[in-house]
């Protein structure tokens, strides 16, 4: 490159004179970084014509992330260029599918596929799961390039958003709610200074924000949890996670720490957060897990996985029949509580998340083109904008609840009726990722 100059150019050394450099000063990898002034390349005169040949970039830019562009085509490859693993957001947007269609209810055509969140394994169980994971497959490696804690307090803002986001929807659906009378509001949503204080100091939840106040309190303490494992303390973490689910298990009123949380009747702590950090431990070690299994055939792994898959689903057809005979159990409803219980995350259904989900994650990758193609567009969008998504559709099962009872005829009992309903809520939800609605507001 050539400068007009008024005045001889000092000697430059060779590999600075390599690189494109601006009009101030020069940085080449080759010296180990140190810089190269030249005092002499100041800004152009007036009376001086500008440079014969303009200033190039080092590099060229950095297009967008190929996971964040809605209109990507994703049949090529589950991983991007930047890395990110596009089996964890369909899997994710899958959860949040199934949630949204849970949770607006009634008869449906789609139980069948969904579980009716009454199938020995949940959507929400999947939902906290892969946000551990997240946590400790992102945040994990990022430990490396910035340093611990940078990352910790990056957690914390995560979880200082969080919440943000529950303070926001729970005033906000509980104030609807409470104006349009509906079904599902407690006696106790007066608005008051007693529920103002338990809902910031999150003692007290409602009907379908208690996820967001469980989510909230485990990142908080997902930093404590990165440092443990950063130090070498992974088994710490999984003694001290599967401890407190296990007293749990056997005293649940002595262990329900951090504390009871009025209307909180799904997501107890001291159960769920084995979720959470189970995922967080497995995202943390993913390498070294798929170095495991990766001398096991992925083909006799998807025929196990898949036939135990299989027999989780004549348990929840039979109603756990077969096994009250071979426990001599009194009755079929008391092994499902038993085993299966959501609440309390009985041994069974963690069993049954060991099963589906790495089943699930197999199939993904053996047919990720052609599964892609059919279903990308709305798992993928739906997974990277988890959070969005269930936000919004707290508002979608909101006027559903408002306006359905004033159509003439509609039976929310009814399947034919109901099934159409649900579908739309999905495809509404979807034109407002699709649109970016509130993404400036609404965290992803």
């Amino acid at each position: 490159m050539t400068w007009r100059q008024s005045r001889p150019a000092l000697p430059v050394p060779d590999s600075a004179r390599s690189e494109r450099t601006s009009a101030a000063s020069s940085k080449s990898p080759a010296n180990g970084g140190v810089e190269v002034r030249l005092p002499f390349l100041g800004p152009a005169r007036p009376n001086q014509p500008p440079p014969t040949e303009p200033a190039q970039p080092l590099s060229p830019p950095r297009r967008p992330p190929v996971a964040r562009d809605p209109d990507v085509r994703y049949a090529d490859s589950p991983i991007t260029e930047s890395g990110r693993d596009l089996r964890f957001d369909a899997l994710r947007g899958l959860c949040a599918l199934v949630m949204v269609i849970d949770h607006v209810g009634g008869a449906s055509y789609l139980y069948g596929l969904t579980g009716g969140n009454s199938f020995v394994v949940s959507a929400a169980e999947g939902f906290i799961f892969l946000s551990g994971l997240m946590v400790g497959l992102i945040y994990g490696r990022r430990i490396v390039r910035d340093g611990i804690e940078v990352v910790q307090w990056r957690l914390l803002r995560r979880a200082a958003t969080l919440y943000s986001l529950t303070l926001s929807l729970t005033f906000l659906f509980v104030g609807l709610s409470r104006f349009a009378s509906m079904p599902w509001l407690q006696d106790d949503a007066r608005l008051s200074t007693r529920l103002v204080v338990g809902i910031l100091t999150l003692h007290r939840t409602y009907y379908l924000v208690d996820v967001l106040v469980l989510y909230t309190i485990l990142m908080v303490l997902a930093p404590g949890a990165l440092l443990l494992m950063h130090r070498g303390g992974s088994r710490v973490v999984a003694a001290l996670t599967i401890g407190v689910w296990a007293i749990y298990q056997v005293f649940p009123d002595e262990a329900a720490i951090p504390w009871t949380i009025v209307n909180n009747d799904t997501f107890r702590f001291p159960a769920w957060q084995l979720w959470f950090f189970g995922g967080t431990l497995v995202g943390y070690h993913r390498q070294s897990i798929s170095r495991t299994v990766s001398s096991v055939p992925r083909w006799l792994m998807v025929g196990v996985l898949g036939g135990l898959a299989f027999v989780t689903i004549l348990v929840h057809v039979t109603n756990g029949e077969a096994i009250a005979r071979a426990l001599q159990a009194p009755s079929g409803n008391a092994v499902m509580n038993a085993l299966f219980d959501k609440t309390a995350a009985r041994p069974g259904r963690i069993v049954a998340f060991a099963i589906w989900f790495p089943f699930l994650y197999l199939v993904l990758t053996a047919g990720w083109r052609v599964l892609t193609s059919a279903l990308g567009w709305i798992l993928i969008p739906f997974g990277q904008n988890a959070l969005y998504v269930y936000a919004m559709h707290l508002f979608v099962v909101f006027l559903g609840a408002l306006l359905l009872p004033y159509i003439p005829g509609f039976d929310r009992m009814n399947a034919v009726h109901n099934t159409p309903v649900q579908l739309a809520s999905v495809a509404l939800i979807w034109v407002a990722v699709r649109l970016r609605m509130f993404f400036d507001i609404v965290p992803r």
